[in-house]
């Protein structure tokens, strides 16, 4: 039986489940299913459902939902505002990414998402989802990644608005300015000066104009020596803060690569976010690093074993020589 948006649906209800499975649905009815607010469970297995429309959280009636076994490819990214769902079963089907804000469904105790194409961080936190402590166990694992995750982006968000408006702010004066408007200020002083006093003689006018030029010339010189320091100290400033970058990086490497034989869990965490912030497939990197690792450190070992029997050899014979000085 095919089933279409503006077909009837209260004829799938029983009891408090509305099921509308196997019904080659191309697009959920959610009018329809408004309209029945006995059902809190839906049940919209086995369709032909490739997406799900964002309308479908003003079904707050809804406490378990079965999308399993569809050609869904995401999931509404304001799936959060359902947060009255306590049961998700989203599996078989073709989801790669999860939404940020399933992270504020804190009533969800039971989510199943095998049999889909999650990337590596997002599948290694669902955990298998083979049986039903395992659901309930991914439930909470995926509800609290995602929401330390979001918590995060939001908070890079205000720092970054924050940075954003102390940038606009209009910059104080420097000293520069400072310096010349007190030049200015100087020179109007003796202009109204010469303007009050016409009695001053033209030997005493140049003897000011000499004892002015004098001061300029001293102003300049310590505002080009300003402008030196400022430019040198501006010069250690950038080749600290790109030593620093480079050091930050070399750490960061390091932490991605061996953070796993410590905590796989938080690494996990670590490199979910990084692939969601920068879309790079920085799993596929991790593992290549951790590859590389593992080689070079037993080429190391290799060596210092090496070297070890090395040392034994010679200080054995180095024994022996001075057994044989003593016997003779």
């Amino acid at each position: 039986m095919k089933m279409t948006v503006k077909s009837k649906v209260k004829d799938k209800l029983q009891d408090e489940t509305l099921d509308l499975s196997w019904c080659d649905l191309t697009e959920v009815p959610v009018k329809e299913i408004a309209t029945i607010k006995k059902a809190s469970h839906l049940d919209l297995s086995n369709n032909q459902l490739v997406s799900i429309p964002e309308t479908i959280v003003s079904l707050t009636h809804i406490v378990k939902l079965d999308l399993s076994k569809n050609l869904l490819t995401e999931i509404p990214e304001n799936i959060g505002e359902m947060k009255q769902l306590k049961y998700l079963d989203l599996y078989s089907n073709q989801i790669s990414r999860l939404p940020l804000s399933m992270g504020d469904l804190k009533n969800l105790k039971w989510l199943d998402l095998k049999d889909n194409p999650l990337t590596s961080a997002v599948a290694s936190v669902a955990g298998p989802c083979n049986n039903l402590a395992e659901c309930v166990q991914c439930a909470r694992s995926i509800v609290s990644h995602l929401s330390r995750i979001r918590q995060t982006v939001e908070e890079e968000k205000k720092r970054r608005n924050e940075a954003s408006t102390a940038a606009s702010a209009p910059a104080p004066t420097n000293k520069k300015e400072k310096k010349k408007k007190k030049k200015n200020n100087v020179k109007d002083e003796k202009q109204n000066q010469k303007d009050g006093d016409g009695k001053i003689s033209a030997s005493h006018e140049g003897a000011i104009d000499h004892t002015s030029q004098l001061r300029e010339r001293n102003r300049g010189k310590s505002g080009e020596s300003s402008s030196e320091g400022e430019g040198d100290s501006g010069c250690s400033l950038l080749s600290a803060t790109f030593s620093f970058i480079i050091v930050l990086g070399l750490i960061s490497i390091c932490i991605i690569i061996l953070l796993p034989k410590m905590n796989s869990h938080y690494s996990a965490f670590i490199v979910g976010y990084l692939e969601n912030q920068t879309t790079l497939p920085v799993g596929e990197y991790q593992k290549w690093g951790i590859e590389k690792f593992d080689v070079y450190s037993e080429v190391v070992m290799a060596f210092l074993g090496r070297m070890k029997t090395l040392v034994s050899e010679i200080f054995a014979k180095i024994i022996g020589e001075q057994h044989k000085c003593c016997g003779n």
